[in-house]
């Protein structure tokens, strides 16, 4: 899965998800409450940055199931730069 913030360089602000990693990341979210779903975005869906701040608020720093902490925290960060550069696009 690929996403981008809908305003970036072109140097950042994307990320390349394998199928697991998007499997481990949209099973911590749903654990962790979070209403955004990795597993429903389609190419060209568009997140805005009130849905992105939205799943962020439920969030918690350490992971509850996913082994993976570096992963999570990466995630995280990534969605707040989405939130801060107009939602995510699903590529």
């Amino acid at each position: 899965m690929r996403l981008y913030w809908l305003n970036n360089d072109g140097m950042s602000g994307h990320v390349w998800l394998s199928p697991q990693h998007v499997a481990a990341l949209a099973d911590e979210m749903s654990e962790q409450g979070m209403k955004l779903s990795l597993a429903e975005l389609e190419p060209g869906t568009r997140v805005s940055p009130g849905a992105v701040d939205a799943a962020l608020a439920r969030a918690s720093g350490e992971p509850r199931s996913l082994d993976d902490v570096k992963l999570w925290q990466d995630w995280l960060a990534f969605l707040e730069g989405a939130a801060g550069h107009g939602g995510l696009v699903v590529g």
